[in-house]
């Protein structure tokens, strides 16, 4: 993977980068599920990484592959707003007490 995935975005052959660069694994993935779901999934160490709740705000707010989301480059849609307001929404999330909407 590393050969071709590097630090950074190469744009001329649009093969996405960044620091770290790694797929998630596969217990992270969110596609097909309830929003219910993501979220105990987001909360669960055994499916987070073994990440607290302060880990996760953190990983989130300041993670330059989290990061890469929004700054994707080639012709791939970012992400909505800024990390540091994802990293917003987390923390609020957090200090409400990190509720999960039924799935």
């Amino acid at each position: 993977c590393a050969t071709c995935h590097q630090v950074a975005n190469f744009q001329p052959a649009g093969v996405p980068g960044a620091p770290k660069w790694h797929v998630a694994p596969v217990e992270m993935a969110w596609q097909g599920k309830s929003l219910g779901a993501v979220c105990e999934q987001i909360k669960d160490p055994a499916r987070n990484g073994k990440r607290t709740l302060a880990q996760i705000h953190d990983h989130m707010a300041h993670d330059a592959l989290v990061g890469w989301g929004w700054h994707p480059g080639g012709a791939r849609a970012p992400a909505p707003g800024t990390q540091a307001q994802f990293g917003a929404l987390i923390d609020a999330w957090i200090k409400t007490g990190a509720a999960c909407p039924a799935s």
